[in-house]
């Protein structure tokens, strides 16, 4: 059992001082009259890009376990602003990619891996979320009152034609594009989206006006997950989240294909070619069973998922033998004992249990996440 703490992800889109309360309470000094950086991204695990400090000894997580041993990438997100549109690709187009990308120098760098990447999204707080694809009448009605260029969309996504309308949205002139952009929220509103659709709308267009990623955020469906609640996202589902706090959950791979919203690489015809319109995101309640100890747990395991989380809330649970497991404290302080050793996790601290190791348990009296590899 390793104690480990997050690796810290600065992205422009995170909370300024963010996700200090996981971090120990540490909010470094930003010079006068600057407010502090912006904090995306806490990882928990042993990925290349972001490997987690081991704690009580010298290292990170990946130098003591392989990805193999660690299967799953615990992280907390915090946002303040909308993050890019985004696809993973399949396991199949993920492995092909990476390995022309690593034979042709030439290539662009657009994964960081050769595997599929799923994840699911709990919410620690609010958390408005745009992922899967909007009712295409509602849609095509919000497109048509946008006008211009955007209009000419409209019929491709009423026909189900989805991949269609949004490379042709992506081809707008730019030009047009700063005025049809700020004609999306009312827009959106005239065609009849409900409130909150219509203030995510807004909020991606202040953020990122004249990008064409915000005619394609038209396209795509509007959820608020209230805490507890969350939406799981296989590869191949468009997606995009505009702002709040969660726990990610995800398995070990960095693949992001983009196409908007971000000053990073856009890759639309990789992204496309990942996009599958047949899947959907699977949003869960994650309704709390009381727990023999008086806690409340809340499971999820969404059909087809490569992992299942355990939410406890003041109380205790047990995680089996046989499978990595990933216990994160996400408030207050958390006990675990795995084989008669017993560590205590401050807030924003993580324990990762090997497979071989034995029964794992926790008690806390604020709230920890549990996540494993899902049954095979």
């Amino acid at each position: 059992m390793y104690r480990i703490a997050g690796y810290l992800q600065n992205y422009a889109w995170g909370i300024p001082a963010g996700l200090a309360a996981w971090r120990g309470g540490k909010d470094e000094m930003a010079p006068a009259g600057e407010s502090p950086e912006p904090e995306a991204e806490l990882w928990f695990g042993a990925h290349v890009n972001g490997p987690s400090a081991l704690v009580d000894q010298p290292g990170t997580l990946s130098d003591v376990v392989t990805s193999e041993q660690a299967p799953v990438l615990v992280k907390l997100l915090a946002a303040a602003r909308p993050l890019s549109i985004q696809i993973h690709p399949p396991a199949d187009q993920a492995e092909r990619n990476f390995a022309a990308q690593e034979a042709d120098p030439s290539l662009p760098k657009l994964l960081a891996d050769g595997l599929a990447k799923t994840e699911m999204l709990i919410a620690v707080r609010p958390f408005s979320v745009l992922q899967g694809m909007r009712d295409s009448a509602l849609a095509g009605a919000i497109l048509r009152s946008v006008g211009g260029s955007a209009a000419g969309a409209a019929d491709l996504v009423e026909s189900g034609e989805v991949k269609g309308a949004i490379r042709q949205l992506l081809a707008i002139d730019p030009e047009e594009l700063v005025e049809l952009t700020k004609r999306v929220p009312s827009a959106a509103a005239a065609a009849g989206l409900a409130p909150a659709g219509v203030e995510a709308l807004a909020t991606v267009t202040r953020n990122y006006p004249g990008d064409p990623g915000v005619l394609v955020a038209v396209l795509m469906d509007q959820r608020v997950l209230a805490e507890g609640e969350a939406v799981f996202v296989p590869a191949g589902v468009v997606h995009a989240y505009v702002s709040g706090t969660g726990v990610e959950v995800m398995t070990t791979s960095d693949n992001v294909l983009r196409m908007g919203l971000t000053p990073k690489t856009i890759a639309v015809d990789e992204a496309l070619d990942a996009l599958d319109p047949a899947l959907s995101p699977q949003p869960m309640t994650g309704d709390p069973v009381i727990l023999p100890s008086g806690g409340q747990h809340r499971h999820y395991a969404p059909p087809g998922a490569p992992f299942v989380v355990d939410w406890i809330g003041d109380g205790s649970f047990t995680a089996p033998a046989g499978d990595y497991r990933l216990v994160l404290a996400v408030s207050s302080s958390v006990s675990v004992t795995v084989d008669g050793i017993e560590m205590t996790l401050e807030q924003g601290q993580a324990a990762a249990v090997l497979a071989t190791e034995g029964d794992l348990t926790l008690y806390t009296t604020g709230a920890a996440v549990v996540s494993r590899p899902a049954a095979s």
